[in-house]
């Protein structure tokens, strides 16, 4: 599991944790199951009514690729491009089938450039998979983007609901501070789901999203330059560029 995202999490909940006990109310008046319901089914009810059911299930299930310690390295990925660069170029294209590699999608590159396509072929068809894979990406974002949207409206709907019930029971002025306090609550709950899980989380996938982009760009343009006949030299150095110039041999 990657461990920032495990920490902040923790320090999310202890800072909510700490500043509630540190109001001198109990824990328990923070917490109201009326207006979590309002907030958290309701938000969940809207989210599922902007995109297909497909759409939403798989975003659900990529918010676990928030926390796995699973890297892109970039620098891994061009000296392995390098090492096949100068296979194919001692041995002929032949050696790229079989070479092995444990990336699916260089390994898919390899297949495409032992078939035989073409240059432009070949560009095209992996830079195709590459725009899909992004669209498939940008998809979990949205949905959980969606959530932080929501989530706070939702809160404000709550809000109005409890508003509604206070001023219907105006004659009873005990009553009002505690109804005020319930209603205040799904504002509450609204602000943290947004600002504190679903916001952070389409962050981190959204930089998921880009190193794999990163990659998959880098893989595809060391496959097309091998499949033109560059020399390796040349390859390594064109596939550098996605370093930084301190982290370039």
């Amino acid at each position: 599991m990657d461990k920032n995202s495990l920490l902040g999490f923790s320090l999310v909940i202890i800072a909510i944790v700490f500043g509630i006990m540190f109001t001198d109310i109990s824990f328990i008046a923070y917490l109201n199951v009326p207006s979590m319901f309002v907030v958290f089914v309701g938000t969940l009810g809207a989210v599922m009514m902007s995109y297909r059911y497909d759409v939403f299930i798989n975003s659900i299930k990529n918010i676990k690729h928030a926390f796995s310690q699973k890297e892109v390295k970039l620098s891994s990925t061009i000296d392995e491009c390098s090492e096949l660069a100068q296979s194919v170029r001692n041995e002929g294209v032949l050696a790229a089938e079989s070479y092995i590699t444990a990336d699916p999608f260089l390994q898919k590159s390899l297949d495409m450039l032992v078939d035989g396509l073409d240059d432009n072929k070949l560009e095209e068809s992996l830079a195709k998979e590459i725009f899909l894979t992004r669209e498939r990406n940008n998809s979990s974002i949205k949905v959980l983007n969606s959530f932080s949207e929501l989530a706070p409206a939702l809160g404000m709907i709550g809000t109005l609901i409890g508003l509604v019930a206070m001023l219907m029971n105006m004659d009873d002025p005990k009553s009002i501070g505690s109804a005020m306090a319930v209603a205040l609550l799904t504002t509450l709950y609204g602000a943290l789901m947004a600002n504190c899980f679903s916001s952070p989380l389409a962050k981190k996938l959204s930089e998921r999203s880009l190193e794999i982009y990163q990659h998959q760009s880098l893989v595809k343009d060391a496959v097309v330059c091998i499949s033109k006949g560059e020399n390796p030299r040349y390859t390594v150095e064109y596939i550098q560029t996605y370093l930084d110039h301190k982290y370039r041999k």
